[in-house]
């Protein structure tokens, strides 16, 4: 209603308006009447009568004049005026002093420019790389699922990572590396691991970034309704649904984090032969949880390794997953392979 009495009013004092046209739909033209238009050029018509919302609002191009309608009406004609805030007002809008520039009148908030997330500072997220980053390729080669790069980086040069952690100053070499990014239940950043690329002979650098916080790869992904399987590595993770990585043998992590025991499934590598990989298998299987006993007849040591010799992992977790006296009795079979 308040555009169509606006809209009434216009027009009732068009006359008044040198060269008034109406250009388009809630658009109209005429000579500035306040800074007077071109004093040389008598054909310039710079001043513009056009919609924001349910209001009409006034605009020169020339002067730089900008108001509602009500305030350039009440400087154009005081008597029609009281006519228009009678009828605009009559029902209890805001009167007369609503009739502010158009700047005042559309609210502008500043914009917020957030910075980069600590982790983009220093790295790429590899779902942003095309297929000839050597990072992708490492990936691919690994046959690590594609829709898993959204939570993978790629750092140009290691030493960069002491831009966010300047007491890593001890890190002296460039190389790129395959970043992984470690976060607690709140999405926090609280470490990263980063995996050579070309054949380094320190494949991980572990970076620190709350000291006393576990790190856990996956923490802020997993959903705790569903069941959850607990591994080592935070590669092998990615290869399983609803996963979370120890980032080595560190399984105590597990108490902390409020997890229940019966939806915990904890899948060692395949190494029998490893005196403390056996010692923790004994142990969670005494603390009476479900664990992975793999079958004597596999010799891959890690969940990458089934996958890329076309394993379905997946399943044979499933059928292979043991707890109490059944976990005892194929732990000591899977020992002596």
């Amino acid at each position: 209603m308040s555009y169509f009495i606006d809209t009434k009013y216009l027009n009732m004092v068009s006359h008044k308006l040198p060269l008034f046209a109406k250009k388009k739909v809630d658009l109209w033209n005429c000579r500035c009447i306040i800074c007077g238009d071109s004093k040389t050029n008598k054909k310039k018509a710079r001043g513009y009568f056009y919609r924001q919302k349910n209001e009409l609002f006034y605009k020169c191009h020339n002067c730089d004049a900008s108001q509602h309608f009500g305030t350039f009406l009440k400087n154009l004609d005081a008597h029609i005026y009281q006519q228009y805030v009678f009828e605009r007002y009559a029902k209890g809008e805001n009167g007369p002093k609503a009739h502010k520039t158009a700047e005042e009148f559309i609210k502008f908030e500043e914009p917020v420019f957030k910075p980069k997330p600590l982790l983009e500072q220093v790295a790429q997220r590899l779902d942003t790389l095309d297929g000839t980053n050597e990072a992708v390729q490492y990936c691919l080669s690994r046959k690590i699922p594609v829709d898993k790069f959204s939570e993978l980086y790629y750092i140009p040069s290691v030493k960069d990572i002491q831009k966010i952690a300047p007491q890593y100053d001890s890190i002296r070499t460039e190389e790129p590396r395959l970043l992984l990014p470690f976060h607690n239940e709140k999405g926090e950043l609280t470490g990263v691991t980063m995996r050579g690329l070309r054949g380094e002979s320190l494949r991980y650098i572990m970076v620190k970034l709350q000291d006393d916080a576990p790190l856990m790869f996956g923490v802020n992904t997993i959903n705790k309704m569903e069941p959850i399987t607990i591994v080592e590595g935070p590669i092998d993770s990615l290869f399983l649904k609803n996963s979370l990585a120890c980032a080595g043998t560190g399984f105590g992590k597990i108490e902390n984090l409020d997890l229940p025991k019966d939806y915990i499934t904890i899948v060692f590598d395949n190494q029998p032969r490893n005196i403390e990989v056996c010692r923790l298998v004994e142990k969670y299987i005494k603390l009476n949880y479900k664990v992975v006993i793999w079958p004597c007849g596999y010799r891959e040591k890690d969940i990458n390794e089934f996958v890329e010799n076309g394993k379905n992992v997946q399943q044979i977790i499933r059928d292979n997953t043991y707890q109490g006296l059944m976990a005892q009795l194929k732990f000591t079979e899977w020992r002596n392979c």
